[in-house]
């Protein structure tokens, strides 16, 4: 009976390893031992018809499971963090990183002490799935690492996009961990793709938040399981309740012959998870559940994560394998790494004169020597680990730093610190075309992007003369967002104090949301306020339907609009700064934008026309069956909207209320109106403004 059993099982094996599939079969000798000490379960599966329902049919056997679980070998996974951070608490420690690393090796290997509150029914399926988790000493290319690695990058905000997986190591090697600031998928701490998902390879990792990684820091031993969670995924587990992210909807298998049938638990429901079969207590401490209990992996789920670690899908096969063990530096650890350096700056830009401080955020090796160089600082030179400066001279400044410890060195130099014009840089009441000077000079700055070239001039187009600024949103889409510095202004004296500027931007047909924000700072740069957002169809100057085809690039004269924002916040500040700050879509972003007749000045004593020709616009206009009044304000006040027609006689009034501080606009419905003449006319206190608007 034995003989016939193990020769059926040996067809199997050799079956299932010619076709590649994930499964794959156990050894000869594990096999032999678990019929002979089963005799009457291995006689009951004798008479099955062929090889792989026999295979089936002892794998599904609950004491065979066991028993092999027991026997398995233990497989070590290589693992690399990367801290995606902007040097805030998500730049977690090298400890908490290993403490997260510790509270998943404890819950794989059953290690964990919190097994003895395993409710009875599930208490003898907790299983050891024999994983091990080891931070990688030897990086792609075999230089030395501790295994975490840390980019400043504001995609710590983490948008779920695929490009952001920008450091990804091959994950036929290593097990990939993210850990950001956070996640803007609603409601998610964490996530990941199962084994032969159509992702690409650079994506099949994990992202965790920071406050979710570990059980110390920045985390708490509540949120710790959550890698746990997300590794399960990463090897082939489902949820509990099948393949949905919404627990307690639908009652639903994952596949598992020891989980229940379940719909999964968003709390601890320990009383009576009898759910879906009255009869049947229902997984709630499983790790794959949303519980906030979990205490265990099945001996099913053990079985099925083994069978993703040995399948060559997604590569997992090769992760746990002597030579990869060798290669990624888990057996033989390499001693104390040189550093990697890397740096930022407390503030991206500093007035001339202003002090500005440094962090050291070098990694993979302890550094005990530092030498900064600052160019153009009142101290060029330090040796401090995190020292502070001042820039005696504008424009964009180099830094740079050299880390060192016994092991070796690392250098960085950064173009990143933009000093910014002093007290008397900037003259209110004189507009700002672009005509007379070449940009950016040592008044009028910009940031550049680390893709694309962010505000430039051009001098073959303007709202008035033939230059202006432009960003080439259409072909060099800025990667971050790009700003736009003006000088600093005294307007302490200035009776409402405005700031004027035009604009032109053609938004897409497809709704693209590029967006412009204007802000102020009265504190050389520390602090910034946010005056101005405009974004999307807003943003757009074209018209209704109206649209570039192809790059915008020459915006006429009807394409621009005057924008105006009251600076009464700041009305008695004396270095006054400005700067414009345009993000664009990432998904689906719009074409070209414009800036040009940039000027601070006082909107107190404008005359009426004035008003009438640059406050107020109505788009389109002549119109046919919808019309955009927009005009912008000072401060928050109510405005009331009359439009009547060649006799005078009012036929539309509308007050409104709910107003804010800069632009504001209203749509009229024109569908009543016969064609003519009208006037449209708004008050806003004691002030009175008109304009003309015709309906065809």
């Amino acid at each position: 009976m034995t003989r016939l059993i193990l020769n059926i099982l040996l067809i199997a094996c050799f079956l299932r390893v010619n076709s590649q599939t994930e499964r794959h079969c156990v050894s000869t000798e594990l096999m032999n031992k678990w019929i002979l000490e089963n005799p009457e379960r291995a006689k009951e599966f004798s008479n099955q018809q062929t090889a792989s329902d026999l295979q089936d049919k002892m794998e599904a056997a609950d004491n065979y499971t066991a028993f092999k679980l027991q026997s398995a070998t233990v497989y070590t996974i290589p693992v690399v963090f990367h801290v995606i951070h902007m040097n805030g608490p998500e730049n977690i420690s090298d400890a908490q990183i290993m403490d997260a690393l510790n509270v998943l090796n404890t819950d794989f290997r059953k290690l964990n002490s919190d097994t003895n509150t395993i409710v009875p029914e599930f208490k003898a399926l907790a299983a050891d799935v024999n994983f091990e988790f080891r931070l990688a000493t030897k990086d792609e290319f075999g230089n030395c690492t501790n295994g975490i690695t840390r980019h400043y990058d504001s995609r710590t905000i983490w948008d779920a996009s695929l490009s952001n997986f920008f450091t990804t190591w091959d994950r036929t090697k290593y097990l990939n961990v993210y850990v950001v600031r956070n996640i803007t998928v609603a409601g998610a701490s964490a996530y990941t793709y199962m084994p032969g998902t159509a992702v690409p390879g650079y994506a099949d990792a994990i992202v965790v938040r920071h406050d979710y990684c570990g059980s110390i820091g920045t985390s708490q031993p509540y949120t710790s399981r959550t890698l746990t969670h997300e590794v399960g995924h990463w090897f082939n587990l489902p949820h509990i309740w099948g393949g949905t992210n919404s627990p307690g909807v639908a009652c639903g298998d994952d596949g598992v012959s020891d989980t229940p049938i379940t719909k999964g638990f968003g709390w601890c429901n320990l009383i009576n998870p009898k759910v879906c079969n009255p009869l049947i207590a229902e997984n709630v401490q499983n790790y794959m559940d949303y519980s906030f209990c979990s205490r265990m992996f099945t001996i099913g789920q053990a079985s099925r994560m083994t069978n993703s670690a040995l399948s060559p899908i997604a590569g997992r096969n090769n992760l746990h394998t002597g030579a990869n063990l060798i290669a990624t530096g888990v057996v033989s650890p390499l001693s104390l790494c040189a550093p990697k350096v890397d740096f930022v700056a407390n503030y991206p830009e500093v007035c001339v004169n202003g002090n500005i401080s440094f962090t050291d955020l070098s990694y993979n090796g302890t550094v005990n020597n530092w030498i900064w160089k600052f160019q153009d600082g009142n101290a060029p030179v330090s040796g401090s680990q995190n020292p502070s400066t001042t820039f005696t001279a504008t424009g964009k400044k180099q830094v740079f730093l050299k880390v060192s410890n016994a092991s070796g060195t690392d250098s960085v130099t950064k173009t990143g610190i933009t000093v910014l014009a002093g007290p008397g840089s900037g003259t209110i009441n004189v507009s700002q075309g672009f005509e007379s000077i070449v940009f950016p000079d040592n008044n009028w700055m910009s940031n550049t992007p680390q893709v694309g070239a962010g505000w430039i001039q051009t001098n073959t187009v303007g709202a008035t003369g033939s230059s202006c600024v432009l960003i080439d949103n259409y072909f060099d889409s800025p990667s971050e967002p790009a700003v736009l510095f003006t000088p600093m202004y005294d307007i302490s004296t200035l009776p409402s104090p405005t700031l004027v500027f035009k604009l032109a931007y053609s938004q897409n047909p497809s709704n693209s949301n590029d967006r412009l924000r204007v802000f102020y700072s009265s504190d050389c740069a520390i602090t910034w306020n946010q005056v101005y957002n405009i974004s999307g169809p807003s943003l757009h100057t074209l018209g209704t339907g109206s649209f570039a085809t192809g790059p915008f690039l020459n915006p006429t004269g009807t394409q621009w609009r005057e924008e105006v924002v009251g600076l009464s916040a700041a009305a008695t500040a004396n270095n006054l700064l400005i700067k414009f700050e345009f993000s664009h879509d990432s998904v689906n972003p719009g074409n070209n934008i414009f800036i040009d007749n940039i000027n601070i000045m006082s909107t107190a004593g404008i005359d009426e026309h004035q008003l009438n020709a640059d406050w107020i616009q109505v788009i389109p206009n002549p119109a046919h069956e919808k019309a955009t009044v927009s005009f912008n304000l000072n401060r928050n006040t109510p405005v009331e909207m009359e439009i009547a027609d060649v006799t005078g006689k009012t036929i539309f009034r509308n007050k409104m209320t709910e107003t804010r501080v800069g632009k504001n606009k209203f749509v009229i419905n024109l569908e009543q109106f016969t064609a003519g003449f009208y006037v449209v006319k708004l008050t806003m206190n004691d002030l009175v403004c008109t304009k003309k608007l015709i309906v065809n």
